[in-house]
């Protein structure tokens, strides 16, 4: 995954879905994000599924199986799709973090200890675990920066 996911050397991607047969499904969705590891669900690639299988069944509904469990996606109108994720996991323990906390303001900041770039983010699992920092302007924040920090911070146990 990793090889077809590098910008560089393959096609470049962020998640590789594949579609199997599902026994309690339309179908069975298996997603890989670009540095191997395989999740649990996303809600971008269910609204993608479902959309393919709604264009093959001409239902106006999917079901989808994923590892996080049963998804469903029902046409939206003017092509969109809707999917109903579940209740988010907001426990410490259903995120994961680490050690226990509040997830609504979690301890983590990203620069200077009297004046951090990030600090105090939410955090939620949509089926695999989710970190939002409330910034006020998306296009200037220093995603590419932290990202990766972030993302393999020890406070995350399954990474985010």
């Amino acid at each position: 995954m990793r090889a077809i996911a590098n910008r560089e050397t393959g096609i470049g991607c962020d998640q590789l879905i594949a579609i199997e047969p599902s026994d309690r499904a339309d179908a069975f969705m298996r997603i890989w994000n670009a540095d191997g590891e395989e999740v649990s669900a996303c809600g971008n690639a269910t609204r993608c599924v479902g959309w393919l299988l709604m264009q093959a069944s001409g239902c106006k509904e999917a079901s989808i199986e994923t590892r996080a469990g049963i998804l469903l996606a029902s046409d939206s109108g003017d092509h969109r799709v809707a999917v109903d994720m579940g209740a988010p996991g907001l426990g410490w323990k259903d995120v994961p973090l680490a050690e226990e906390m509040d997830t609504r303001g979690i301890e983590l900041q990203v620069g200077p200890i009297d004046a951090p770039h990030l600090h105090t983010p939410g955090a939620v699992s949509m089926g695999n675990p989710h970190v939002v920092f409330f910034v006020e302007n998306a296009e200037t924040a220093p995603v590419k920066e932290v990202g990766p920090l972030i993302e393999h911070h020890p406070l995350f146990p399954e990474g985010v």
